[in-house]
């Protein structure tokens, strides 16, 4: 996601090789946290309540150098929210998803097209991460093929079709005996502060 923002963000590291590696990381970064969201208990409102939380203030921290880094792009740098509201929003509808409601599916669903217009990604990136949820959960071609939907989007969001690279990576990935150690809630400080490391970089390259 650096790369991609590096790329994106600051002319002088626009170089060619850089932009497919930028174009996979989006993809990877959905799917992971779809992934990591299996292992969440969506019946306890005491944990959703404090991801949702964890993530909300992660994307008002985020906010300001991000909509530095976007402004001049489209809407003044404020559209569209950066990615971890995405990820509150996918959170939210999944959690949604839950209840016992016969409402439930009528709320998540215009949640869904009314918050996609205003997240990164927009319905796109929903897609990529509720479904990669669900497709862990259930791998069948259904939730596949609404994962296979979601990259048609992104091809129309980037211009190109290096996402789809998004698929060998995930398919060789479970062949590697990779051991890393986890930090918990690394996260929720690295992409923040990666903006903030890059709108610093941004300000001195236009103060030269």
């Amino acid at each position: 996601m650096a790369i991609d923002h590096l790329y994106k963000f600051i002319p002088a590291m626009q170089l060619q090789f850089i932009y497919p590696v930028g174009r996979i990381a989006m993809p990877l970064f959905a799917f992971i946290f779809g992934y990591t969201l299996t292992y969440f208990k969506f019946d306890d409102f005491h944990s959703v309540y404090k991801l949702l939380f964890r993530l909300l203030v992660t994307a008002l921290t985020s906010s300001l150098p991000y909509i530095y880094l976007q402004k001049g792009f489209i809407g003044f740098g404020l559209w569209p929210l950066n990615i971890i509201f995405m990820f509150f929003l996918a959170v939210l509808i999944l959690y949604i998803n839950t209840w016992k409601t016969e409402y439930r599916v009528l709320i998540a669903v215009l949640l869904f097209i009314v918050g996609g217009m205003f997240v990164e990604y927009f319905w796109a990136g929903l897609l990529l991460v509720i479904f990669s949820y669900y497709f862990i959960k259930r791998p069948n071609w259904q939730n596949l093929l609404v994962i296979l939907l979601s990259f048609l989007l992104l091809i129309d969001l980037n211009g190109n079709f290096y996402a789809f690279l998004f698929f060998p990576i995930v398919y060789y990935a479970q062949f590697l005996d990779l051991k890393f150690k986890r930090i918990k809630h690394i996260f929720y400080i690295l992409y923040p502060l990666h903006l903030l490391v890059i709108s610093g970089i941004k300000l001195l390259n236009n103060l030269q």
